[in-house]
């Protein structure tokens, strides 16, 4: 039976001596649930069992093989284009699924099951329209029962010279993610169904093929420096006196220390692979440095806030002024007047730490437009007043490191400076 990517050794099916298969896993079991039908078995060597579904129109399988490499499929592709092959190369990678549709060799579509390839994503993850504008596409497409791309325009989100493009530009993308797969299964089968196909959009198959041996390349270098598209570039002290080369100027003037890379891809509609080759660029030239995502979301601010405050707990429980801390913090939370309703039952607990759903319900009307940017402020200075009101009771002694590791912690609460 055709199956899904090369999974770890495990026992699936067995075939008794009567020919009768038995489904040996829940995986085998499901898959062959959803394949009820007669079959047609096709000749294979002793380690291999293949069938096709027999009625319908059927299509010759051409090819079929696994991947085990990156990049490995690049070779079918090749082939196809050289033999001027027509038809669809399905690859199943896990639970995931992509189809490349071909004419005369040429790539003319694709259809994917990946969301981040769906066109909804495309279109959001190139600025052309918000998350917002998204997520109703999506409901008003599946109400009425219409592609996301028709509603879209219906809309009247995107004109249609615009989705054309990004449809191009999800072919591409769909393309590119099948041929970085490390492990997958692969299919090549003569011919493919006209109606999957909303548009034809003929490309380059070298040419795609070469884009993305690029790509592959390129990101192992890129990742020394910006290791994923969640980092945020940080303008540098020297780019006051310096200029960004004219082809990097689009993303230098989006590095403001806040949006990730992939959020300045949206700004300027281009994917997350431009925007980090740009900024290592940028990087390179002593421009930008990068910080680590920070951190969204009440939950994550308040884990950062309450592990620096255990610190500080533990080193002052451990010299025995620990007394003494909480009644200065108690004093300090007291004293400044946006910390009694914004930890108003959310604690402290005897370590410092606050409980993060009480705190985000507490947020309410206290925070601006930025929720969480005026959260990670409010602590890193509650926190900072820990450390300092810490350091004039600790003994000069005791625990000479806590400063630093204090620092380390509550750091990606900081601003960029």
């Amino acid at each position: 039976m055709p199956g899904g990517s090369e999974k770890d050794p495990g026992d699936d099916l067995r075939i008794d001596s009567t020919g009768t298969v038995h489904p040996l896993s829940v995986h085998a079991s499901q898959a062959l649930r959803a394949r009820a039908g007669e079959w047609s078995l096709v000749d294979s060597p002793p380690e291999v069992v293949l069938a096709m579904r027999r009625g319908g129109a059927p299509r010759a399988l051409r090819l079929a093989g696994q991947v085990r490499t990156p990049g490995a499929l690049c070779d079918v592709v090749q082939m196809i284009e050289q033999g001027s092959y027509g038809g669809e190369l399905l690859l199943i990678e896990d639970a995931a699924e992509r189809s490349i549709f071909f004419e005369r060799g040429r790539v003319i579509g694709a259809a994917t099951d990946v969301p981040r390839e769906s066109l909804g994503e495309i279109l959001w993850r190139f600025g052309a329209i918000t998350r917002d504008q998204l997520d109703e596409v999506v409901r008003t497409a599946e109400t009425i029962g219409k592609r996301v791309a028709e509603t879209a325009i219906d809309l009247e989100f995107v004109e249609p010279e615009e989705l054309f493009k990004m449809m191009s530009r999800q072919v591409e993308e769909v393309f590119y993610g099948a041929v970085h797969v490390e492990r997958a299964a692969f299919y090549l089968f003569d011919g493919f169904d006209e109606a999957r196909l909303t548009r034809r959009q003929p490309m380059s198959t070298g040419q795609l093929l070469m884009e993305a041996a690029r790509r592959m390349d390129e990101l192992r270098f890129f990742r020394e420096k910006v290791p994923s598209d969640a980092w945020v570039p940080v303008r540098s002290a020297a780019a006051a006196s310096k200029t960004a080369a004219a082809e990097l100027a689009e993303v230098f003037a989006q590095c403001d220390g806040r949006r990730s890379v992939a959020e300045i891809g949206r700004r300027i509609g281009q994917l997350e692979f431009e925007v980090t080759r740009a900024v290592y660029q940028l990087v390179t030239a002593g421009l930008v440095t990068v910080a680590p995502p920070r951190p969204e979301g009440a939950g994550a601010i308040t884990l950062i806030y309450n592990r620096a405050m255990a610190e500080i707990h533990r080193a002052c429980d451990a010299a025995g002024v620990g007394a003494e801390l909480r009644s200065g913090l108690a004093q300090f939370t007291m004293g400044t007047g946006v910390y009694m309703p914004l930890f108003h039952g959310a604690g402290p607990l005897d370590d410092g730490s606050l409980d993060a759903a009480r705190l985000a319900g507490n947020i309410g009307s206290l925070a601006g437009d930025d929720a969480d940017a005026w959260l990670a402020q409010q602590l890193v200075e509650h926190a900072s007043f820990a450390l300092f009101h810490a350091g004039s009771i600790l003994p000069r002694d005791a625990d000479p490191t806590l400063g630093a590791r204090v620092a380390d912690v509550i750091g990606p609460l900081r601003p960029p400076s």
